[in-house]
This record gives structure tokens, sequence and C-alpha cells, in this order.
């Protein structure tokens, strides 16, 4: 709890208040702020709670009026196609609704989050950064490219203007219009006072250091999970709970529309499971994804995180084939629940995952090295496998817990 008489105001400013990874972080960071004694609200594009310490912005009015009257979230829609068709999402949203804000004025801290969700004039940055202290949470590759979440090769980046191949990949824009973009996020950011740039990862905050944010602050604050939801559960308990068989090798994989988006790699996915087919008693699970294929369970979207960890501790090993990540929740919440995991070597995610430690990292888009790590798990002995998941449990406990990310924000907002 805070000692001194006044309670410390952390202004969180995000696409959505607990929707999505980057939103997770922000709303676990915020609710342990809260018992630890500081003062959180939110003011977010889009709102998916009841919290009263949670407000959407809404401009411009109008919107406002039309959603109340037709009870649809028009003002989403208007964002999603203006940006859409002028391919820009930087030049307009909310901006004196912020700034006028009562929560804004009062706060000690601005902490920004994703700021790339169609709702947020980027420009405002600039007078919140000479008016507040800011933090500023990258989640993403969005803040220093043209509008790309993640470049083509996101391990071979260079300086300079990226041209995003990837108009229809979120926020889907009508042109190109990145070049314009990505040289107005420059001359903003030369416009701002200092702010505090955090990465969740070494990999992401080495290429910021890089980019048209060098000139400001940037250091490395890992993300955290709730190691008191994410736990290890007897497997066969959890299985019995879930309706899963018990004498199988169940391999998981875990992303959100998984088919849909092809960073999240669920055509290695499909072609490792295909390629390990002649390991006994494989059982392949899917989690949040739409796929029909042959001899894979696929469950949809689990919203619940308690049943999401059952999951992982029904389970045998992660399969985790993203193309692009930062410093991934999959991957962690997996750990937590002591599951051992295979990923390509792809960001972040080496500083988490230990090559045959407590998991497998295989080389970057190799298939037949993804493989090796299914038959290297499933290979290794029982006294093993325990400790894998023991060593993976622990890690997460000491270095990837809420907590711990608490305590490193508490660090760094003293320090400004």
């Amino acid at each position: 709890m805070l000692n001194n008489m006044h309670k410390q105001k952390i202004l969180v400013i995000g696409t959505t208040d607990y929707q999505g990874g980057a939103a997770r972080v922000g709303w676990d960071l915020g609710h342990e702020l809260i018992k630890r004694g500081y003062d959180v609200k939110y003011l977010v594009g889009y709102k998916k709670s009841e919290k009263k310490y949670v407000y959407e912005l809404r401009q411009p009015i109008m919107f406002k009026w039309l959603d109340e009257f037709t009870k649809y979230n028009t003002t989403g829609l208007f964002r999603h196609l203006r940006s859409f068709i002028l391919a820009n999402n930087i030049d307009f949203g909310a901006s004196s609704e912020i700034l006028d804000h009562p929560w804004y004025k009062a706060a000690d801290i601005v902490h920004c989050h994703n700021l790339h969700g169609n709702y947020f004039k980027l420009e405002t940055l600039v007078r919140i950064s000479q008016e507040k202290k800011v933090v500023w949470t990258l989640h993403d590759m969005s803040a220093i490219t043209g509008k790309c979440a993640y470049t083509t090769n996101p391990s071979k980046w260079s300086p300079g203007y990226y041209k995003c191949h990837q108009l229809a990949s979120y926020p889907p824009m009508l042109w190109d219009n990145t070049k314009y973009m990505w040289n107005k996020k420059k001359y903003i950011y030369t416009k701002c006072g200092k702010i505090s740039v955090i990465s969740p990862s070494n990999w992401l905050a080495k290429i910021v250091n890089n980019s048209i944010l060098s000139n400001h602050a940037i250091s490395t604050i890992y993300n955290g999970v709730d190691p008191t939801i994410f736990k290890k559960i007897d497997k066969s308990v959890a299985r019995k709970e879930l309706n899963l068989p018990l004498n199988k090798k169940i391999v998981l994989f875990v992303a959100d529309g998984g088919t849909k988006d092809p960073r999240k790699g669920w055509i290695y996915t499909q072609q490792a499971i295909k390629a390990a087919s002649n390991i006994d008693n494989l059982y392949p699970i899917c989690i949040g994804n739409d796929s029909n294929m042959q001899r894979v369970q696929n469950v949809g979207y689990v919203r619940d995180r308690k049943i999401l960890a059952k999951y992982y501790s029904a389970s045998d090993v992660l399969l985790f084939t993203s193309t692009a990540e930062n410093c991934p929740l999959v991957v962690l919440e997996a750990m937590s629940c002591g599951l051992p995991v295979i990923s390509f070597d792809v960001g972040g995610v080496k500083e988490l995952v230990e090559h045959k430690l407590n998991g497998w990292i295989a080389k970057y888009k190799d298939n037949g090295d993804l493989i090796s790590g299914i038959y290297y798990i499933f290979g290794l002995e029982n006294k093993s496998l325990k400790t894998m998941r023991s060593i993976n449990s622990k890690k997460v406990k000491e270095k990837y817990s809420i907590e711990k990310m608490t305590d490193n924000y508490i660090k760094l907002y003293k320090s400004l």
C-alpha cells in the first residue's frame, strides 16, 4: 500500500479495457496497482466491461447519439470505415475529449498501451507528454512502422521507412499510405516531451532503440500472468473435468481465430501434426480455432481463464507456431501451468523458453526443426518432463507474474 496521503493517480489509455493481449496486460496491471493503493482509471476506444472507472471515448458526438438511439456500435463502424477508406489511423480520433476529461487533468501519470485502434489522434501525444509523465508500453511494432504490427521478417529490422505489404491485416486499409503515416509519426515523436517507452521483450527494445522512437528512454518490463489462476492441476483431474482422453499425448495449439490470421502460423501446426502422426496416441487440440482438420479436436474461444488453465494442465506440450510475436501471454500462461513449449525462434519467446531446458526453440519457420521438437519432448523420460514442468511454473512465479510486473512498473513510476 502507498504510505503517503496522496493516492497516485494513473490514467491508462488503450484500445479496449480488457479484451486482447495488450489490453489484458494493462487491465491486470491496473488492478494490481489498485490493490496496492493506487487510483487507476481507464480511457479506452472500446469499453467491454461495466466498470465505472472505465470511460469509452466517443468522438464525434453525433455517433454517441446514434449509438444510444440504435443500440449499435456506429462509432466503431465509422472509425473502421474512415481508417480503411482514408488509409489513415493516426490523424483522426479522440483528442480534446481526452485533454478535457477530469481523469486526465487529475492524473499524475498517463500510461499508454495500444494507440493504433482507430480511436486516438496520435498528435495528442505531443501535448500529453508535455503536460504529464508518460509511460508507453509497446505490444508490437505499430508505433515505429507506417502501419504494420510486425514487419514481414521481424528478425531482420533496419531503421528507416518500412513499406508495409500487409494492407489487409488489422487495421485494413484500401491503399498504401504508410510512408505518410511513418513520416507523420516521426514528426510527432520529435515534438513530444519525455516519454518512457517500455518493451515487454529485449528483442523489441533493441529494435525500438534503432527506430524513430530512439530519442526517448527505452527499457524492458516483461508481461506478467496470474499464477493463482494459471497453475498446475493434476493432469488426470483436468482431463476428466474437460472430458478429454486419459491415455493420449495431447498437443495444444492456442490462437484466437488462428486459421484466419497467417501470423499465428496454423499452417505450420497443421504440417507438424500431420508429420508427427506416427507418434502413438497423439491427440491435437486447437483452442480459438475454426479449423475442420481431421484428427484435431477444435475448441472455440475460451474466455474463462480458469478453464483455459485446465486445458494447459491437461496437455503434454504447447505447440506455438506464430511467425511474429513480442512477449506472448499464451506462452507465459502455459509455462505457469507447467507446460513445455515448442516454438519458433520468434520475437521475445527465446527470452522465456530456453532450448531443451523448459521447451524447444526451433529455427524460424523451419517446420522440420519444429517436428524435431515434438519428437524430443515426447521422447523424454517422465522424470525429465516433470523437471521441465517444475522449471516452467517456478520461472513464471519468480520472473513473469503480475506481481513482478507491477513491482517493475512501480519502480519506473517512482523514477519519473
